[in-house]
């Protein structure tokens, strides 16, 4: 499986979101322990996008229930 990791910066670009609430999700999810589960963050500050994308699609969920 090939891993994709990407920037908070990279992520604010996709998402159109501003950098700080990318580093916001970021840690939100860094809290979440599903996302603790796997391999899905680097020292750097990376984070895996698939799991990122996830993480976002489950947040919107329980917001909008």
């Amino acid at each position: 499986m090939q891993h994709f990791f990407t920037s908070y910066e990279e992520i604010s670009k996709f998402y159109a979101i501003t950098k700080k609430t990318a580093r916001n999700r970021i840690s939100e999810m860094k809290n979440n322990p599903i996302f603790m589960t796997g391999d899905f963050f680097r020292m750097n500050g990376r984070v895996w996008f698939p799991a990122f994308d996830e993480f976002i699609k489950q947040r919107d969920e329980l917001k909008y229930k």
